[in-house]
């Protein structure tokens, strides 16, 4: 099973469509995403498809009725503890039409600037995915590793300057980003 993992560009009906086979769905949502469930069988003389009722993950995750689940997530070199909260087989109509969907709702995380500071929080994440049956666990190691991913080509590109070379040769200008990002690896190896 092939997982792919994306920001929020990737969290539109196109993307949702293009879903090979054998493969899942893993991105960020916006907090404001109309969601339902399915529509009970009895409503509405049993033609409709979603349910009457929407939420958002926002209220998802302001909702006291749903606990907090936790898990340990290895994230910037330790493992680190992490709240989630997780509602299977909801629908987005205007995005995954009838695909069923699980939203997983991660808590801000706190953290300090130094010992002495105020205490900060880090932003909710909204994640939907396409897989219904793999652990949260899984899914959430998945996305925090796209991020490192995504804070290591940053890097490359600030730091380093790839792919900003000012090459003479047409040949060298594929070479370049290939050695630049080789001698990156090798440094942090």
């Amino acid at each position: 099973m092939l997982v792919l993992a994306g920001d929020g560009s990737f969290c539109n009906r196109t993307c949702f469509d293009g879903i090979p086979e054998r493969s899942v769905f893993l991105v960020r949502a916006r907090k404001d995403a109309k969601l339902c469930f399915r529509a009970a069988v009895g409503e509405d003389g049993g033609r409709r498809f979603y349910g009457v009722e929407k939420f958002t993950p926002e209220q998802v995750r302001q909702d006291e009725g749903r606990g907090w689940k936790t898990t340990k997530i290895f994230y910037g070199g330790k493992r680190r503890k992490i709240r989630y909260k997780e509602v299977a087989a909801v629908y987005w109509q205007r995005g995954a039409k009838q695909r069923p969907l699980r939203l997983i709702v991660i808590a801000p995380t706190p953290y300090r600037k130094s010992k002495s500071k105020k205490m900060y929080y880090r932003d909710p994440a909204y994640l939907l995915t396409s897989d219904l049956r793999s652990p949260a666990k899984q899914l959430l190691q998945i996305y925090f590793d796209r991020w490192q991913i995504e804070v290591n080509h940053r890097e490359e590109k600030d730091t380093l300057g790839v792919g900003q070379a000012q090459l003479w040769n047409a040949t060298a200008v594929p070479k370049q980003p290939v050695l630049a990002v080789a001698a990156y690896s090798a440094l942090l190896l």
